[in-house]
């Protein structure tokens, strides 16, 4: 058997004699508790480095503790007070949980801003199924000389009365599109959907659209 060896103070290698390697080895096999300690004489292991590095009176092979009590479970909450998951779907737990088939399809009509006084072309858009933090739908606006912009609609909530979305402009829109996130409302009104949008920027448009498809 060959004579293995460990690094010196000098730099050098220092060999481990055979009976030493061995008596390690029976010592490894006889202890149980503190087996990290045994693991730290093997050559290689570093040992030497690791116990002079440690302050005096700290226990340098001491293992890590196995579970240590989380933050949350040592601070009660007040009574009353909401949970965390409460919090995340608060604010789609105070109407319906999926988009009403009424406003499913395809819708266009005529949009005007400035409180009517401005025509603003066609706006187009197709509602489909989406869950809360999902695309709803994308509004197509179409101006007298056919250029067109595109604002992606993300579901924020739904009530009994109308859809809450944030729309923003999609990314291939030309530089005349508002990019900016707004929040847009639709709400049905007998046959026909209406569409009220708060950019302040865009005039803040509204139109008024038929189902022209499903």
């Amino acid at each position: 058997m060959a004579a293995t060896s460990t690094s010196g103070d000098n730099g050098r290698g220092r060999r481990l004699s055979c009976t030493v390697a061995l008596a390690v080895a029976g010592a490894l096999a006889a202890v149980t508790v503190g087996s990290v300690f045994v693991f730290d004489l093997l050559p290689g292991r570093g040992g030497d480095d690791d116990s002079a590095s440690s302050p005096p009176g700290s226990d340098a092979y001491s293992s890590a503790p196995t579970s240590v009590p989380s933050a949350t479970s040592s601070v009660s909450s007040p009574p009353g007070s909401p949970s965390p998951s409460g919090e995340a779907s608060g604010e789609a737990s105070g109407g319906p949980s999926e988009v009403p088939a009424r406003y499913l399809g395809t819708w266009e009509g005529q949009g005007t801003g400035l409180g009517g006084s401005l025509p603003m072309g066609t706006f187009r858009i197709t509602v489909k199924k989406a869950g809360v933090g999902e695309e709803l739908g994308r509004l197509q606006q179409t101006d007298a000389i056919g250029a067109v912009c595109t604002d992606v609609l993300t579901l924020k909530k739904v009530t009994d009365t109308e859809l809450v979305t944030t729309a923003v402009g999609a990314a291939d829109n030309h530089a005349g599109c508002n990019p900016a996130a707004h929040t847009v409302r639709l709400t049905t009104v007998g046959d026909d959907l209406k569409y009220t949008s708060e950019s302040q920027a865009e005039g803040y448009p509204e139109a008024r659209m038929s189902k022209v498809g499903r």
